[in-house]
């Protein structure tokens, strides 16, 4: 088994668990995340991928993230990203994100695992691992398991167009007015293959340009240097 481990996640969390302490710490918990991973995986190989400074997304649409321009970001994150790529010689993306990397490994070969807390990476088929994380002051601590899943070709799809529908406000997508998840999952419940899937959130939208934009900015890449474009069904089908 590879674990494809995504960096971003690792190197942001890590380095808020330490922000006050010395980065040795924020090392220290990098480290050990990613024996963790390997660990519970049972992976006997890895990869690290961080997502670079360019990204198609950003010409598709300027605001993308735009929301998360002011975020003040942990004091070791340059660091501790640095540290991924000199120690595990993670790989960092060009115009795209570390996202769409470890969809393109996961789609490309055989005996991978996506690893990261990232939900969004369902819409790629295969094995995921999220790892076991917690948070919160002592009285209100919380902590969220670690987790298998594993996703078939519809079920990721599936993902894929309830994003369409409902948005992403993480990265500033708005989806579709008046459609939330409760309201997507309605939408697609009775939907049985990709095209009646595309047909229902077409339907929910204004125009094909607002879709079309949003689908390239929420669509992980498959294979490398490839954008989402509306799908063409066989008549019939």
């Amino acid at each position: 088994m590879i674990a494809l481990i995504d960096g971003d996640l690792v190197a942001y969390r890590c380095s808020a668990a330490a922000e006050q302490e010395d980065f040795g710490i924020c090392a220290y918990y990098m480290e050990n995340t990613i024996q963790d991973i390997l660990d519970l995986t049972k992976s006997s190989d890895f990869n690290i991928y961080l997502s670079g400074p360019t990204n198609f997304r950003y010409g598709i649409y300027p605001e993308y993230k735009a929301n998360r321009a002011n975020l003040v970001r942990p004091r070791h994150l340059t660091e501790a990203k640095k540290f991924l790529q000199e120690k595990y010689l993670a790989t960092v993306s060009d115009n795209c994100e570390a996202d769409d990397l470890m969809g393109i490994q996961q789609c490309s070969y055989a005996d991978t695992i996506i690893c990261s807390l990232d939900k969004d990476l369902l819409m790629i088929p295969g094995k995921h691992f999220s790892w076991e994380i917690s948070g919160g002051k002592a009285e209100k601590r919380w902590t969220k398991l670690a987790e298998f899943i594993t996703t078939d070709e519809f079920t990721s799809l599936k993902y894929f167009y309830t994003q369409l529908l409902k948005g992403d406000p993480t990265d500033n997508i708005k989806g579709c007015v008046g459609v939330g998840p409760k309201k997507a999952e309605k939408l697609l419940n009775d939907c049985t293959t990709e095209q009646e899937m595309f047909d229902v959130v077409r339907e929910q939208y204004s125009n094909d340009e607002e879709m079309l934009m949003n689908g390239q900015c929420l669509w992980i890449q498959r294979q490398p240097n490839t954008i989402w474009e509306f799908p063409k069904f066989e008549t019939g089908k």
